[in-house]
């Protein structure tokens, strides 16, 4: 059956959208605090010159990240004789394609960046240095004249520090979806070995066929089959997640379980208050638990509908609303029934297409073809229009919002154990809010599904470099920006639509240039996922990240130390990073490169001396620095 996916870019700048999110989240429990997150202006590489907080704050370091609704950094002086970095670089847009479909909603595409990242300012020049040659930008040599102040942005040449002492969230894994795609997922995704891409988590789905007394994979064979590879390639670390899509119509309001376009943009929500919800909340529990389960999401979607073929919408399939209020109510049923029938099964909720409806009533939009994403709860906040306010109607968890309305409840707080989100439409993270446990996570947060489908940046078909870089984008995004320990592609072949929904491209894709389907975001996703290992931490990144690169670091309790570097220019970069706090340095880092040319291919070591060593990135291209 055709299934689609929902995404679309964001095209204001951070300002705008933190002006967005302030005023439109319902207030619960304390003002809304998405309003920093990231919109699709491009994800930002960590580092000093403001880093990306929810509400945003001042960047005051030269170089200054893009921060949704904070202020970009303050501009870096000039020295004596020195002049400012080179201008910030705009971060590359998305190709557009033909369509693509998903098991959810219809999906982003590619990370469009709206503006890229923006140098505050720039660093200063260099040193003086005799007879008048300069470092980065030209500094006054003995008797020379005063170099010419450059353009704003932050200098290729700025230095970073790996905080190895100073760690974030715990890394749970990466990995991808089966769903409606039987058999598709070889062995060598979940191994380390070779081109494995070291993947160890699999999220399939339940149907609702069977009715609400009983519950079975949407895919036939399923244990036998991608369970079965999943558990032989990633061994120990293999992590069986699940979804369901709809209950029996009889349990929901618009009694369909596809909608159709006669309903309009809801075709129904979950009946949380009636009898069959506790019928189907034990069916839920005792299916993930007979079949081993490690977690199990109680809705995909809920912000989310299928409402046929026309822009925004691509197809028909199984979809259920809900409301942060009826989101309460169901999570609080599920833990009920998953304590009596699923104890040891983690529960994931709410699992919402869009990032920004975890904390906030806003929607994203325009997608390549001018229209907003479809907002089926009409709360009619966009960046683009109506910025004032939401609908009353969504305030008080009428709306989306989930977070906070979940946060407010302490009950529904409490009943469920991972924050489930996806990365569909505005292509970037959120930044979890400052008035929901201080601003610091108290759940895990896992990103279950992500891909680039019809209507939306980085649609597809194509296979280059410049997509792969836009992945890795996403991820990155969701990792330093979100905070999420885990990130999950969606179908590993395109199916159907002819797009970017799969790591490879459908059979007999119309895409140029590509050889038997492969692509490169199949290897920039490996870029992470081969070398951050479950249970390594990310840890902070200080200092100047030169414009157009995105970078992260890890690290492991063996002693293993992971740089992962995204260089969206068409140049070389070259960047010092200084390894600091860690009880023992590696001698050296590997780069392991995929460009133009190469595909998640291991280079000639670098020596790290004295702590330090350079990073050279070549443009575009994704680099992953490996030591130990």
């Amino acid at each position: 059956m055709l299934v689609s996916m929902k995404t679309a870019r964001l095209s204001v700048l951070g300002v705008g959208l933190a002006l967005i999110l302030a005023g439109c989240a319902a207030n619960n429990g304390g003002a809304s605090g998405s309003g920093g997150s990231n919109s699709s202006g491009g994800s930002n590489g960590s580092g000093s010159g403001g880093s990306d907080n929810s509400g945003g704050s001042n960047g005051s370091g030269s170089g200054g990240s893009d921060n949704s609704g904070g202020s970009t950094g303050s501009g870096g002086s000039s020295s004596s004789g020195g002049s400012t970095g080179s201008g910030g670089s705009v971060s590359s847009g998305g190709s557009t394609g033909s369509g693509g479909a998903r098991g959810g909603s219809t999906g982003s595409g590619g990370s469009q960046s709206s503006g890229g990242n923006t140098g505050s300012g720039g660093n200063t020049g260099g040193n003086t240095g005799s007879g008048g040659t300069t470092s980065s930008g030209g500094s006054t040599g003995s008797g020379g004249a005063a170099g010419a102040t450059g353009s704003a942005g932050s200098s290729s040449s700025g230095a970073v520090t790996v905080q190895l002492g100073m760690t974030e969230q715990v890394i749970e894994g990466f990995g991808i979806n089966d769903n409606w795609a039987a058999g598709s997922t070889p062995a060598a995704l979940f191994q380390t070995s070779g081109s494995g891409l070291g993947l160890t988590i699999l999220r399939t789905g339940m149907s609702d066929s069977t009715g609400m007394s009983s519950g079975a994979f949407y895919n036939s064979g399923e244990t036998s089959g991608d369970v079965a590879t999943l558990k032989a390639g990633a061994g120990s670390d293999a992590k069986l997640i699940g979804s369901v899509w709809s209950p029996p119509t009889s349990c929901k309001s618009a009694n369909t379980v596809n909608p159709s376009d006669s309903n309009g943009l809801d075709g129904g929500h979950l009946m949380v208050s009636a009898s069959c919800a506790t019928t189907w909340a034990n069916t839920i529990a005792t299916f993930a638990a007979a079949n081993g389960f490690y977690a199990m999401s109680i809705g995909n979607e809920p912000d989310f509908n299928s409402c046929g073929s026309n822009d925004p919408c691509n197809g028909q399939y199984p979809t259920t609303l809900a409301t942060a209020s009826e989101m309460v109510t169901w999570v609080k049923t599920a833990k009920m029934a998953f304590q009596s029938k699923a104890p040891n099964v983690k529960i994931i909720a709410p699992e919402a297409s869009e990032w920004l409806h975890q904390w906030s009533n806003v929607s994203a939009g325009p997608d390549v073809g001018g229209h907003e994403s479809s907002d089926p709860l009409k709360c009619g906040c966009f960046p683009d229009k109506n910025t004032n306010s939401c609908a009353s109607s969504c305030s008080n968890g009428g709306g989306y919002d989930y977070g906070h309305v979940m946060a407010a409840d302490t009950a529904a707080w409490g009943a469920f154990d991972i924050i489930g989100v996806h990365e569909y439409d505005s292509q970037s993270a959120v930044a979890w809010p400052s008035d929901v446990n201080g601003g610091k996570p108290n759940k895990e947060v896992w990103q279950t599904e992500m891909s680039g489908v019809k209507w939306w940046p980085q649609q597809g078909p194509s296979c280059d470099i410049a997509n792969g870089v836009a992945v890795a984008g996403w991820i990155h995004s969701a990792l330093t920006v979100g905070q999420a320990s885990a990130w999950l592609w969606w179908w590993y072949q395109a199916s159907g639509t002819d797009d970017n929904e799969g790591l490879l491209l459908k059979s007999g894709s119309s895409a140029s240039g590509c050889s038997g389907g492969d692509t490169k975001r199949h290897y920039t996703l490996g870029n992470f996922s081969k070398f951050i290992r479950p249970g390594y931490n990310r840890v902070d990144v200080t200092g100047t990240v030169p414009s157009g690169v995105q970078l992260s670091a890890y690290k492991g309790s063996d002693g293993t130390v992971v740089v992962v570097t995204i260089n969206s220019s068409t140049s070389t970069v070259s960047v010092p990073i200084t390894l600091s706090g860690g009880t023992s340095t590696p001698a050296s880092m590997t780069p392991w490169v995929t460009d133009s040319s190469n595909n998640l291919t291991s280079k000639t070591a670098v020596t790290v001396s004295g702590g330090s060593f350079t990073a050279m990135l070549g443009g575009p291209s994704v680099t992953t620095f490996v030591g130990k």
